[in-house]
């Protein structure tokens, strides 16, 4: 996406006036006879598209990210979506309404955090893998080359990229997105096919999980500090945060001298918290942590509802089964499918035990993800999602069960809610 060549020579007034500095140049996005929209041109942005229609402007405040996206998905456009508040840029790539790229200039965005989050590496081992690359030297290719990832473990994690990247969107209040139509590739070779229609309902779950733990940080008696000698791994937003909670105690505060919105804020907190840039307390300690650990209680609460609706409809799907073959059968069958899935899954599903009739007791379960320190409403939807997805198989596909679409279409409420 190269610039046209079409920026037009400005005088030092007419630079001035537009607020552009050194190095900076104007270019014509689109004009009609009583508007003219212009690109800022030059810094590290990367440049907009040039040979595509500006077709969609609108103002985030007015026309919510979750509209926006939902109106390209439901017109099938194919096109790219620049997002942009404040210091923040991102970009989505659609093609027939559906995502198939997303990319950030957050450092939050990038694939080395989206990773640590998820819990597939280390803190150390991210930081190892940040002094070995180079712009020449993709970030995968080093881990992969480490030993520490497989190539379609890196695969998995570009996806999950992607995908924070596009949920994301939805805790702006305010910005301005703007879409080319037609067909626009990433710079890079990867290109996903990702439904637009699951990342909004994620993305606005998300958004929603986000305000609760913005209540509590805006609590009067929550505190935060800056922890020392953590300043220097940081840049950008991380950076300029870190610092404001050497002056200020308060999330409102820090969030002010940086000028940033308040949910773009907590997920950058909850990101300075998990690499221990950020120390969190409380002055009456009530609800910061328990024997589980540090865990916030926005976080506890949208765990446990998630561990909880994965085995409701656990339990819903199994019980056919038992009516119609008898309990010990399918009790053997998932533990099979736990002990496979607990390669992958370890903190989630190493030992889990089955009760009879293949009923599974969701208190260790809970007692599990809130240990687990990565993402842990994804790894729980990845780990008891593959014994969801497994029971409803041999439900379709089972020999005694005439009608199995009777009992999916029961169950198709909870879920939606996964």
């Amino acid at each position: 996406m190269a610039h046209s060549g079409s920026e037009p020579l400005l005088a030092a007034d007419q630079r001035r006036w537009l607020g552009l500095e050194d190095g900076e140049s104007a270019r014509v996005l689109t004009r009609s006879s009583r508007s003219i929209v212009l690109e800022r041109c030059g810094g590290d942005s990367a440049a907009l598209p040039w040979d595509r229609d500006l077709v969609m402007r609108v103002d985030v405040r007015a026309f919510p990210m979750a509209d926006v996206l939902q109106v390209i998905h439901s017109s099938a456009k194919s096109g790219y979506l620049f997002f942009e508040n404040g210091a923040h840029e991102k970009a989505v790539y659609l093609h027939r309404g559906e995502v198939v790229f997303a990319s950030s200039n957050q450092t939050v965005d990038r694939l080395g955090e989206c990773l640590m989050r998820a819990g597939s590496i280390s803190l150390e081992q991210h930081r190892e893998a940040q002094r070995a690359y180079t712009p020449q030297h993709h970030y995968g290719k080093v881990l992969v080359e480490r030993g520490v990832l497989t190539p379609r473990e890196v695969w998995n994690g570009v996806k999950c990229q992607v995908e924070e990247i596009v949920r994301s969107l939805f805790s702006y209040g305010a910005g301005t997105a703007m879409l080319w139509e037609g067909e626009v590739r990433p710079d890079n070779v990867v290109r996903l096919s990702l439904p637009t229609r699951r990342l909004v309902a994620e993305g606005l779950r998300r958004r929603d999980e986000l305000l609760k733990l913005l209540a509590w940080l805006e609590n009067p008696s929550v505190r935060l500090e800056a922890v020392a000698g953590q300043r220097d791994e940081l840049t950008g937003t991380e950076r300029a945060l870190c610092d404001a909670f050497t002056n200020h105690s308060r999330f409102a505060d820090a969030c002010r001298e940086v000028g940033i919105d308040p949910l773009s804020g907590v997920r950058t907190v909850h990101h300075l918290r998990l690499i221990g840039a950020v120390h969190i307390s409380e002055d009456n300690q009530a609800g910061a942590s328990d024997e589980t650990g540090d865990v916030l209680v926005g976080d506890r609460e949208a765990v446990r509802e998630c561990v909880e609706a994965h085995f409701k409809l656990l339990a819903e799907l199994v019980a056919p089964i038992v009516a119609v073959e008898g309990p010990e059968g399918v009790r053997l069958r998932l533990e099979r499918v736990i002990e496979e899935g607990a390669e992958r899954f370890p903190e989630m599903l190493t030992g889990l035990e089955v009760a009879a009739g293949g009923v599974l007791d969701p208190e260790p379960a809970i007692e599990r993800a809130l240990r687990f320190p990565g993402d842990r409403e994804r790894e729980v939807c990845l780990a008891f999602g593959e014994l969801v997805s497994y029971l409803e198989f041999e439900l379709v596909n089972h020999p005694r069960i005439d009608e199995p679409e009777v009992f999916l279409e029961a169950v198709q409420g909870l879920r939606e809610r996964l």
